[in-house]
């Protein structure tokens, strides 16, 4: 059935309703806030006009407002009324906008003018609205929809005061309605006009757009119906399948499908021939094999002779068995004999080893120790000598003393009486010097004795320390030689434990041997029972055969099948 695709021109059609709808509400909703904005601005401009006026005609003048007997205004004693006329047309004729100032409640000075006449609209009263808000309120009023002389006015006014607070008036500010009308209609024009060009715009891109999608839509359709009445070759345009949107893709993908549509189909009308080839070999094969089971029956009836003789020698087989099952039960015994004498040779090296550590370690103590008293004695051997040094020092400075003493009795018999004092001194100190010097002889002597007895205290530590570097020594080659033999006796135990291990081993591969020859003696007696039966499959086997070369045959009738409806594609390079 023949079908005209308007997807893409509704798509279009809603998205242009879409546009104009939003146009529209944009429209409506900026023209009302143009609306209360503007008419913010003129109650804001109205606003600060009348408080201007009332500044103006409060200020200028001294005194309170009031009227003469003749009716006109006055400020103070002034008569004030053609001034501020002149001043408030002057005003309107810069602002456009029209002032008013009311005494009570009544016009008393306007820029306002009745409608074809130069006459001012004066002597006429307030709306009550206007009067209960600023009047008797007190408040300032704005009036969005005052009649005057049949025209519709925005007006502002304020109260009018004199110095002790009393309203006594009002001042009005207004601006004809027309003016409003007219700015809020020329922006309606505006904004809609504005609306119905993007409107105009979007319309023609989105028939533009419509136009080209629909053309590449179809580009893409008539590929498609190409394929469908079995023609591979076809292709989709380059220039729609460079675009990047959402038509590209599609493009693409049906490019795609028809890529592997030409690639299914060629190698389904390939796999097609090749398994009506098969089924040739096939049929061929199965006849073979039927043959071939023939032979097999034949070969079966041989070995069923063979059997009976292998069962003769697996019996053979199975009494040797049991002689080798003796053998090893011996070797098993001999070798847990041998484990147990290596384990008790590891325990006693390891006892040796522990006591030989220990040893070691003493001597390293004793070795230390002697190490510190032969420092020690060294000390000694050092102090003595200072010892020596400083008897020899004694001895010099005795006999210096005794020389001084010599040369102070000297001076002394030369001074006569009045060196017997000094020579008295001098004997004394004669004397100590001989002391010392006989303390010094008995320091020397017994320094002496204890120089050769330390020197022989250190000569004998040096043979000590000689003979324990020895023993050191022999130490150090006992530990080792006791190392080898534990390593030697660890080894003979891991030889003893893999022995061990290979023994249980053969054990184990003994009973499995058993029990393989039982079976094996079992399966040869089976084997002769077997040979008949297998004679039976043969020959179930060969029907077989028959029925696969029949389905061989159903196959070959199925390819051909198969390679007809293919051949309704066309593909040009198969």
């Amino acid at each position: 059935m023949k079908r005209n695709g308007q997807i893409v021109r509704k798509l279009v059609f809603i998205a242009l309703a879409t546009v104009i709808i939003t146009s529209v509400i944009l429209t409506i909703i900026g023209v009302t806030r143009v609306y209360y904005s503007y008419v913010s601005m003129v109650e804001e401009e109205l606003k600060v006009a009348a408080h201007h006026l009332a500044d103006e005609v409060s200020n200028e003048y001294d005194g309170d407002w009031s009227l003469n007997e003749e009716g006109v205004l006055m400020k103070g004693s002034d008569v004030v009324g053609e001034a501020y006329m002149k001043q408030m047309d002057d005003l309107h004729t810069r602002t456009n906008v029209e002032y008013t100032i009311f005494f009570g409640k009544t016009r008393n000075i306007t820029t306002l003018v009745k409608k074809g006449t130069n006459e001012r609209i004066v002597g006429t009263d307030a709306a009550d609205a206007v009067i209960a808000a600023v009047l008797n309120g007190g408040n300032e009023y704005l009036a969005k929809d005052i009649t005057i002389e049949g025209d519709k006015y925005y007006g502002y006014y304020i109260p009018l005061k004199n110095s002790d607070g009393s309203i006594v008036g009002m001042v009005f500010t207004g601006r004809h309605s027309d003016d409003i009308t007219s700015v809020l209609m020329s922006t309606i024009f505006l904004m809609g006009g504005i609306a119905l060009a993007i409107v105009v715009i979007i319309c023609v891109a989105g028939l533009l757009l419509s136009s080209a999608v629909s053309k590449s839509m179809k580009n893409i359709v008539g590929s498609i119906e190409t394929v469908a009445q079995g023609d591979l070759d076809s292709t989709v345009d380059q220039k729609i399948l460079a675009r990047k949107d959402e038509i590209g893709v599609i493009a693409d993908n049906t490019g795609y499908l028809i890529t592997k549509l030409k690639e299914v189909i060629g190698n389904a009308k390939t796999l097609s021939g090749v398994v009506s080839t098969s089924g040739d070999q096939l049929s061929d094969a199965a006849y073979q094999a039927s043959e071939a089971s023939a032979q097999v029956s034949e070969a079966v009836e041989d070995i069923s002779k063979g059997a009976i003789s292998q069962a003769t020698s697996v019996q053979t087989a199975a009494d040797n068995t049991k002689d080798i099952a003796k053998d090893i039960a011996d070797i098993n015994v001999n070798v847990d004999e041998l484990k147990t004498r290596a384990d008790d040779m590891q325990t006693a090296c390891n006892n040796a080893m522990k006591a030989l550590e220990q040893l070691v370690k003493h001597n390293s103590n004793v070795t230390d120790s002697v190490a510190i008293i032969d420092k020690q004695i060294r000390n000694t051997n050092d102090a003595v000598a200072n010892i020596a040094e400083a008897s020899d020092i004694i001895s010099s400075i005795s006999a210096q003393t005794n020389l001084l003493s010599l040369n102070a009795s000297i001076e002394a018999a030369r001074a006569g009486e009045a060196g017997k004092g000094f020579a008295v001194v001098a004997t004394e100190i004669g004397a100590l010097a001989d002391q010392s010097g006989e303390a010094a002889v008995k320091i020397s002597g017994i320094v002496d004795e204890l120089v050769s007895q330390s020197k022989q205290t250190v000569d004998t530590l040096g043979v000590l320390n000689e003979s324990f570097d020895a023993q050191n020594k022999q130490l150090d080659s006992t530990k080792s030689d006791m190392s080898d033999m534990q390593r030697g006796v660890n080894d003979v135990t891991d030889s003893t434990n893999r022995i061990a291990e290979s023994i249980l081993r053969v054990n184990t591969s003994k009973d499995s041997l058993n029990e393989i020859i039982t079976d094996l003696s079992a399966i040869s007696e089976e084997n002769a029972a077997s040979t008949e039966e297998t004679n039976a499959s043969m020959e179930e086997l060969r029907a077989t055969f028959d029925v696969i070369n029949q389905s061989a045959a159903e196959l070959k009738d199925l390819a051909n099948r198969l390679n007809d409806d293919l051949s309704y594609f066309k593909i040009s390079n198969l």
